[in-house]
Parts: C-alpha cells; structure tokens; sequence
C-alpha cells in the first residue's frame, strides 16, 4: 500500500468539524495473524476519528461485517477499498 493523498467521501456536508479530527487514541496493537480490524485499528491507520470511522462503517462507506461483538472489517477488503478511493 504505497502512500498516497485520497479524498474520504462524505455523505453529507453538516459533519460537525471535530468529526474529521485525525485519530487521538492509542496506538491499537494490531495482530498480523487476524483477518479484521476493529474500528479503532481502522481509525488508526487512515488517521480519521473513531467517531467518523465508525460513522463511515454503520452506513456502508467502509466495508464491514457486523458480528455479536459490533463491527469487523476484514482486511482484503479494507485495503481494497482504500486503493479504489480517488485521490485528491
């Protein structure tokens, strides 16, 4: 995944201006040997807050599985997405 400028699509224009906020939390652990994400490791590595994250999950912008435990976002398809977003 090389580096790149890319634009996040915003559903609607009236997100509070925190919402875009770069992520603030911890540094997540991330397992190599685990197939998903969390939000928060998500949030982590495409440096938006967990809230807008997680916003982008609940509507379908990020690809997502929702399980017992709340959201997984298998990998494959978490990269796959952020090669297709279009650069700014």
């Amino acid at each position: 995944m090389d580096a790149q400028l890319i634009r996040f699509p915003h559903q609607t224009d009236t997100a509070a201006p925190h919402e875009d906020a770069p992520y603030t939390g911890p540094i997540p652990t991330i397992d190599p040997c685990k197939t998903t994400y969390t939000v928060e490791q998500a949030a982590y590595l495409i440096s938006l807050s967990v809230d807008l994250t997680r916003e982008y999950v609940e509507d379908g912008t990020i690809p997502a599985i929702r399980t017992a435990n709340g959201w997984e976002i298998p990998r494959a398809r978490f990269i796959e997405w952020i090669d297709n977003l279009p650069e700014a």
